[in-house]
């Protein structure tokens, strides 16, 4: 559950060039209006209830995003570490579910609020093809793992194969919220999968696929 917290605007100019040039490469143009900000762990990234009216860049710490289901349970759907883009979905006029973004840890986030860069961000090719292909890892992570009947080792190598673009578990605690599975279960296949040379271990709650289990479209 989250805490009562607040963001805090960082007002410092020169981080906030810093960290804009860090994701300059996203845009085309600079956008006219940003901000910097700060979230602890707990706190949302969006106001309860509501849609984002703004892109926010994770630059530092991870964040988690779930729904609340009617019966009151928290359904997981997406855990990222520094480096996502959110409200893109928003930006593109769903106005569907309201989900929960969490952050897990201190957060940095570059803003860029819709309002104020809207004009320019329509007319940037460089950045419309940054929100489609935003867009696009979002829904192929969650129609893959959607589509998925299987047991949970057939999802955990699917994750590793398909979604993780290095072919890593580096957090058991992200990923059985993805995987939507008890730690217990989780641990159990990942100990089972490291016997059998599928998988590697490297370190506490760390797993690499063995080189000969990756898919062949990722080698």
């Amino acid at each position: 559950m989250t805490t009562e917290k607040h963001m805090k605007e960082i007002r410092d100019t020169e981080k906030l060039e810093t960290v804009y040039q860090s994701q300059a490469h996203l845009f085309g143009k600079r956008p006219p209006f940003l901000r910097l900000l700060a979230y602890e762990k707990g706190e949302l990234l969006n106001p309860p209830f509501q849609n984002l009216d703004q892109f926010l860049i994770v630059v530092e710490g991870n964040i988690v995003i779930y729904s609340l289901l009617e019966d009151g349970s928290i359904r997981h759907l997406f855990n990222s570490e520094h480096g996502i883009l959110l409200g893109d979905i928003e930006y593109s006029g769903n106005s569907g579910q309201t989900l929960f973004i969490e952050a897990q840890e201190h957060v940095l986030a570059l803003s860029i609020p819709f309002a104020q860069n809207r004009e320019m961000l329509d007319q940037d090719p460089v950045f419309l093809k940054t929100l489609i292909r935003s867009l696009s890892d979002k829904l192929s992570i969650s129609s893959t793992l959607d589509g998925i009947s299987g047991t949970l080792q057939e999802k955990v190598l699917v994750y590793m194969r398909q979604i993780k673009p290095d072919h890593r578990i580096i957090s058991i605690n992200h990923t059985l919220q993805i995987l939507h599975c008890s730690r217990r279960q989780l641990q159990r296949v990942l100990a089972d999968l490291s016997r059998q040379g599928i998988i590697i271990k490297q370190g506490r709650g760390q797993y690499v696929l063995s080189q000969n289990q990756i898919h062949p479209l990722h080698q």
